[in-house]
């Protein structure tokens, strides 16, 4: 049997849910690919959006009037339907988040109506995807995906993000005492400061 692969499709505008969503899957160690966690500088966003849809098993798409005028969102949509027309698979879960109507090859799909990120809203997420109730091992992997997410292998710190508020924007300075060499990162957006030998 196939790992369970989800692919999200969201409009930028909706990306703090998207996220949301992705790390409640995460959580119960269900490989998601999500554009934000997956694309580096540099990397094909369309490479990524074909191989995803190849190898995905459950297609979810974010619906709202944003997604609605989305020209990605409406592509990928059109894609993965003429996947399925011929497969049965992946498997569509429309996740609604206001009034807007979904389009009308999906519009007989059963939905979530997705609130706030309630624990309703993420029972109802890992049910339609897993058919099991969600884990209670919710924080542990958050804290877990928030180190993979900052880390990285190289510097003498470990990280690519600052670890207080997620910024990037991280300034390195080296200089040497007494024979020793002691490396300094700075967070220029909220000031957070480390150092190391």
């Amino acid at each position: 049997m196939n790992k369970t692969t989800v692919f999200i499709s969201y409009n930028n505008h909706d990306r703090t849910i998207a996220n949301e969503i992705a790390l409640y899957l995460a959580a119960e160690n269900i490989s998601v690919l999500f554009d934000e966690w997956e694309i580096s500088t540099g990397d094909s966003i369309t490479k990524f959006i074909n191989d995803g849809l190849q190898v995905c098993t459950h297609f979810l798409i974010i619906w709202s009037n944003n997604s609605a005028k989305s020209k990605w969102v409406k592509r990928e949509l059109q894609s993965i339907i003429s996947v399925t027309t011929q497969t049965d698979t992946p498997k569509i879960i429309p996740i609604v988040l206001d009034q807007t109507s979904l389009p009308p090859l999906i519009s007989d799909l059963k939905h979530i109506s997705y609130g706030v990120g309630t624990e309703e809203d993420r029972a109802n997420l890992i049910m339609a995807v897993t058919e099991n109730a969600p884990s209670q091992n919710f924080i542990r992997a958050i804290v877990k995906k928030y180190h993979k997410v900052i880390s990285e292998d190289d510097g003498p710190f470990g990280y690519r993000a600052c670890p207080q508020c997620g910024s990037t924007n991280l300034k390195y300075a080296s200089n040497d005492y007494c024979d020793d060499i002691y490396y300094v990162m700075e967070c220029l957006e909220c000031k957070w400061l480390d150092w190391t030998q």
